[in-house]
């Protein structure tokens, strides 16, 4: 099942507020509805996570989480100190709790300026720590939301954007991650099958 949902969020008043990582200092009341498809909670808190999902799913099953890089290439190879923009980078990371792939995300990472370009192709800032690194709270926007029909598995597809930067993220949650002992397996148990 698909669906497709722009989040915007709005305060009691029906303003529309900030849909970034600031929108945690906005107004006394915020508002990111789901449809009602998605019924279980934690599910809704993933899909709406806005940059901070490795925090909530560390949080979640109280242990750490860390990034495992499968790969972060440039579509086309650097032979210029300083290539034509928009510099695109091909990436893809699974988010491993105790060994465990708890979410499986491959992205587009777009460098529009020279300063983000510069940052990372001659100073070796890593495409995950951009938005950290430059300070700047990119907008948030969940395109899309998908539940399997056979299983629990679900995945978003989403847009993290600023001025220098433009992220387009697809991440997929296996089936059984929900359960808060899903981590807690045997050594080098890892549910690659889970993934699609």
């Amino acid at each position: 099942m698909v669906v497709q949902y722009s989040a915007r969020c709005a305060s009691k008043s029906g303003k529309l507020e900030p849909n970034h990582f600031g929108d945690v200092m906005s107004q006394r009341e915020t508002s990111c509805m789901l449809p009602a498809v998605f019924k279980d909670p934690v599910q809704r808190i993933m899909l709406m996570a806005n940059g901070n999902l490795q925090r909530v799913l560390s949080a979640y099953y109280n242990l750490p989480v860390s990034i495992e890089v499968v790969f972060n290439e440039p579509e086309t190879p650097h032979v210029l100190k300083e290539p034509a923009l928009p510099v695109r980078y091909n990436r893809s990371i699974n988010l491993v709790c105790n060994r465990t792939i708890v979410c499986s995300a491959q992205s587009t990472v777009d460098l529009l300026t020279r300063k983000a370009a510069d940052l990372v192709i001659n100073n070796g800032v890593g495409i995950g720590q951009l938005f950290r690194y430059l300070n700047i709270l990119p907008t948030f926007a969940l395109l899309e939301a998908h539940l399997s029909e056979s299983d629990a598995s679900f995945s978003r597809l989403y847009e993290l954007r600023c001025d220098d930067v433009a992220c387009v993220i697809t991440e997929e949650f296996p089936d059984g991650m929900l359960d808060p002992d899903f981590c807690k397996h045997p050594p080098g148990w890892r549910p690659v099958d889970a993934l699609r």
